[in-house]
């Protein structure tokens, strides 16, 4: 019974990495027009400050194609947040349903917060995309990072919460705890000093839900 939320997370796994695959084609590539210390677009457009950096972010060859490229990918990413927080949401209450662990409340409550405040961001980012050119997008800017911290530090204390129980697991549970817990430290570290350390950390959350998706495939309760 206590697998059942597990089984119903391999869902949402399979749908999301379905989904990442897409948008990697979608996204559109670096073309030298991204913030010192980043290298992945849609990473830098998120943490993305200054109505200059938004300049210098649309300074390439085909700008109407690398516009309608993040377009889609805003709007894909609208079922993209779905899926990672109901993979995170079934993994949190099955974590409950073995543990008994109380924090996985907490944890279920990030994942409507990191649900929420993506769909901000990207609301946000559309704006921004929408204006760039002719509007004031600093209020934009503003909301964005607000936005966009709320969402990343969402993730990266869910997976802090979801820690204590991958540490009393095998060696492969405990090297997810490690990540988890690494992931929560570089949301920090990246906050406090923006640049390539945000690229460091989005790679990190990547990781772990990689991690979490072989898991939760592979999980077996005694």
């Amino acid at each position: 019974m206590n697998l059942n939320a597990f089984k119903t997370a391999r869902f949402f796994g399979i749908a999301l990495l379905a989904c990442a695959i897409v948008l990697l084609f979608i996204n559109p590539k670096p073309e030298n027009n991204l913030p010192a210390g980043f290298y992945t677009p849609i990473i830098a457009f998120e943490f993305i400050q200054t109505p200059q950096e938004v300049q210098h972010f649309f300074d390439v060859k085909d700008v109407p194609s690398y516009e309608q490229g993040l377009l889609t990918g805003n709007a894909i990413d609208y079922l993209f947040m779905c899926l990672y927080s109901g993979l995170l949401l079934f993994i949190a209450l099955g974590i409950y349903r073995i543990s008994n662990a109380k924090t996985m409340f907490l944890a279920m409550l990030f994942c409507l917060s990191m649900l929420v405040f993506d769909g901000l961001e990207n609301l946000q980012l559309y704006y921004i995309l929408q204006n760039y050119k002719t509007g004031d997008i600093i209020e934009n800017l503003g909301l964005l990072n607000i936005f966009t911290w709320l969402k990343w530090s969402s993730i990266a204390s869910a997976f802090l919460l979801f820690s204590p129980f991958f540490f009393k697991g095998k060696i492969f549970h405990k090297i997810i705890g490690i990540f988890c817990v690494s992931c929560f430290g570089l949301c920090i570290a990246a906050f406090l000093q923006h640049g390539v350390l945000n690229e460091i950390f989005a790679t990190s959350v990547v990781l772990v839900f990689l991690l979490l998706v072989v898991f939760v495939f592979t999980f077996k309760e005694k």
